[in-house]
C-alpha cells in the first residue's frame, strides 16, 4: 500500500497534477491539504503538521539559521516573482523610482517575507538606497520571531497606511483592493511606483540573471529520514509536470491560459531567458539563493549563509 502524504501546496499548473492525483509520487499518495499560503507557511514553521509543503525561501533560510531541524527542502521553486510591479504609490504622489523615496516611511506585510528582503537587497544593490535610507513599517506579526528594525504600523493593513499616508510606499504581493487600483493604470487612488515595472523587471533580469525565488518545497525530516528516496522521487515527479506546464503554455491548439497573447508572451520569456524560463535544480539556482541569503544577512535575519547541504536533502545535491 502507497505511503499518505499530508501536503499543502498552492493550485498551479506547477502542483495541480500532483495535488488532483493526475500524476503520481511513485509509492505515495498525495492527501492535499486546503489552505492559503499564509497559513501553510505559518503552520508549517511552527507545528510543521504537513509532510511536505510549500514554504517561503526567507522564512525557511531564517529557520535553519536558529537552528530549525524539523524540515529539509529540494530545490523546486514553486513560485518566482519580479516584485517591481507590486511596489505601489499614492496615485498623486510624486514617486516613481525608489530613489525618490529616500527618507520616507515604506510598508511591508512583514519583514523577513521572502518578497521584501528581494525589494530591499534591489534598492540597495541596484538602485544605491542604504539600509537606513527608508523607515520599515509592516503591518501584521512576523512568522518566526525576529529581530527586526522596522516599527509596526498603527493602521489595519498595508493599504489602508498607504492611503492614509501612514507610508508612502508599499510592498505587496498582492493587488491592491479594485477600488483603488487600476490594472490599466487610469484612475484609482493607487498606482505603482515604476511608470512600466514590467520594463524594469526585464532590465533588472538583463544585468543580474535573477528571477527572483520565492518559495521551495519542505519535506518534515522525519519522513524523509523513515523514507529516504522520497525527496529525489517528489523532485523528479514535480520537475515532470514544470516542464509539461510550460510546454502547454505554449500550445497553439488551445490557449492553456485565459490570456489572449500568452505564446506571444511565454516565447518571449523564452529569448529572454535563454530556454528553460522556471529552471528547478541546485545547479541552475544555488547562485541566486546565495545572492538571496547574502541579502539577509545584511538585513541581520541569517548570521551567515549556509551551505547547500545545510538547505537541501542529500539526495538532491546533484540537481
Amino acid at each position: 500500500m502507497d505511503r499518505v502524504l499530508v501536503t499543502a501546496m498552492s493550485q498551479s499548473d506547477r502542483t495541480l497534477p500532483l495535488l488532483t492525483g493526475w500524476v503520481q509520487v511513485p509509492g505515495f499518495t498525495i492527501d492535499p491539504q486546503q489552505a492559503t499560503v499564509e497559513e501553510i507557511f505559518y503552520r508549517q514553521l511552527n507545528d510543521a503538521p504537513y509532510e511536505v509543503a510549500e514554504l517561503s525561501l526567507a522564512s525557511y533560510l531564517i529557520a535553519l539559521g536558529q537552528g530549525e531541524s524539523r524540515l529539509t527542502a529540494i530545490p523546486v521553486f514553486l513560485s518566482r516573482s519580479f516584485r517591481h510591479n507590486a511596489i505601489y504609490v499614492r496615485a498623486d504622489s510624486p514617486y516613481h523610482h525608489p530613489r525618490d523615496l529616500a527618507g520616507r516611511p515604506f510598508g511591508f506585510p512583514e519583514f523577513q517575507m521572502t518578497a521584501a528582503v528581494w525589494v530591499r537587497g534591489m534598492f540597495r544593490h541596484q538602485y544605491g538606497l542604504g539600509p537606513n535610507d527608508l523607515t520599515w513599517v509592516t503591518y501584521r506579526p512576523e512568522r518566526i520571531p525576529v529581530q527586526t528594525p522596522a516599527r509596526r504600523g498603527e493602521k489595519a493593513d498595508l493599504f489602508t497606511g498607504l492611503l492614509t499616508g501612514e507610508v508612502d510606499a508599499v510592498m505587496s504581493a498582492r493587488r491592491p483592493p479594485a477600488e483603488h487600483f487600476s490594472p490599466g493604470g487610469e484612475g484609482g487612488a493607487i498606482r505603482r511606483l515604476f511608470p512600466d515595472a514590467f520594463a524594469e523587471e526585464r532590465t533588472y533580469y538583463r544585468e543580474t540573471g535573477i528571477f527572483p525565488i520565492m518559495h521551495l518545497v519542505s519535506i518534515r525530516r522525519d519522513v524523509a529520514d523513515a523514507h529516504p528516496e522520497l525527496p529525489r522521487l517528489l523532485y523528479d515527479t514535480l520537475l515532470s509536470v514544470k516542464e509539461q506546464a510550460v510546454a502547454s503554455l505554449l500550445e497553439t491548439v488551445k490557449l492553456e491560459a485565459t490570456a489572449p497573447w500568452l505564446v506571444e508572451s511565454v516565447e518571449a520569456s523564452v529569448r529572454a531567458m535563454g530556454g528553460d524560463i522556471w529552471p528547478y535544480g541546485l545547479a541552475a539556482n544555488w547562485a541566486q539563493v546565495e545572492t538571496f541569503m547574502q541579502y539577509l544577512v545584511e538585513d541581520g535575519l541569517l548570521a551567515r549563509p549556509l551551505p547547500p547541504e545545510a538547505v537541501f536533502h542529500p539526495s538532491v545535491l546533484d540537481t
